[in-house]
């Protein structure tokens, strides 16, 4: 195989996959536990590189020449959809974990992904992209050609340049040196994976096909996702969500960790603190002094700054504070 060999290749492969699919109900359970925007986004993007891998791995490394073209085409077709559903599952995450919601809207993402997937995959077929001996592209010269290749990189620079804004957006709002890094550690490794995916895009138009899967065993996604697994193990042990270290906290403490995390105003800290007591909007309005419309505005703020929609879920939340949240 040149670089690595087949078998060496398939215990990799196979073992970051297992990894993977550990760490994919970790993510489940967090979710269901924290039930905010960054666990579910989290959740999405560990299925989405999973099911990828996987459909991937089969795609272009198991079946061979052992299926018919029908098959394989079929199944890189499939692949690439997987792979614009990863895409758009890591630019969500970021999205997410840069808090720029307001800044880059996720539809507009959406949209290019879903556009550039149909036009590369109707250019593919009515090109001949998959010929009855090969698994790779096999594309006649002429302007169909440039045109799916042009295609192919618009997206790719459209990804890096999403990157780009979002690592502007991180030097303009963030403060904490650890958290930049962060967040920066997570927009890197999409770009890193974008050159990736020119490299392979440019070594499967103009290079030999015995060359690919050479190229295809530098892939960075399998480092990223065994980093991504180690560190989501590893956050799940400190979070966790299952309580199963006893790290349980005093309720006044695990009130001022949801108000410092959600950023919540003293008054808003003093009526969560009542809600958490089970008192009703006119017990806290006369508890506070004040009237029960104010009272009904301050809740309201608490569920949006801490993305929840009921008095249910914001206790919740405290009860599942833990010593790592403090």
């Amino acid at each position: 195989m040149g670089i690595i060999t087949n078998d060496v290749y398939n215990f990799i492969y196979i073992g970051v996959i297992i990894l993977g699919g550990i760490t994919l109900p970790l993510t489940l359970i967090l979710q269901l536990k924290e039930r905010d925007k960054f666990h579910r986004a989290l959740m999405l993007f560990t299925g989405a590189i999973f099911v990828y891998m996987m459909t991937d791995f089969v795609t272009y490394y198991l079946i061979g020449e052992t299926v018919s073209a029908d098959v394989k085409f079929a199944m890189i077709t499939v692949s690439d959809i997987f792979f614009c559903a990863l895409t758009l599952a890591w630019m969500y995450l970021i999205v997410v974990l840069i808090s720029a919601e307001e800044v880059i809207k996720f539809k507009y993402l959406v949209i290019v992904t879903v556009v550039y997937l149909l036009v590369s995959q109707v250019l593919s077929i009515s090109l001949g992209r998959y010929s009855t001996y090969s698994m790779y592209l096999v594309v006649e010269e002429g302007t169909g050609s440039v045109l799916l290749q042009w295609v192919n990189v618009l997206y790719v620079v459209a990804v890096i340049i999403f990157c780009l804004v979002s690592t502007l957006h991180v030097g303009k709002t963030t403060t904490s040196t650890k958290a930049q890094w962060l967040k920066m550690l997570m927009i890197l490794s999409l770009m890193i994976y974008m050159f990736y995916v020119a490299i392979w895009d440019y070594v499967t138009w103009f290079k030999p096909e015995e060359k690919l899967i050479n190229i295809y065993a530098l892939d960075p996604m399998l480092i990223l996702y065994a980093l991504l697994s180690a560190a989501v193990i590893f956050y799940f042990y400190k979070k966790d969500p299952l309580k199963l270290t006893g790290a349980q906290v005093a309720t006044e403490d695990a009130i001022k960790a949801v108000v410092s995390k959600y950023g919540l105003t003293d008054r808003e800290a003093d009526v969560l603190e009542l809600i958490n007591m089970g008192k009703g909007n006119l017990q806290i309005a006369s508890e506070l002094g004040i009237s029960e419309n104010t009272v009904k505005r301050h809740v309201n703020n608490i569920f949006k700054k801490t993305e929840t929609q009921s008095r249910h879920e914001i206790i919740f939340k405290i009860s599942n504070v833990t010593k790592i949240d403090i």
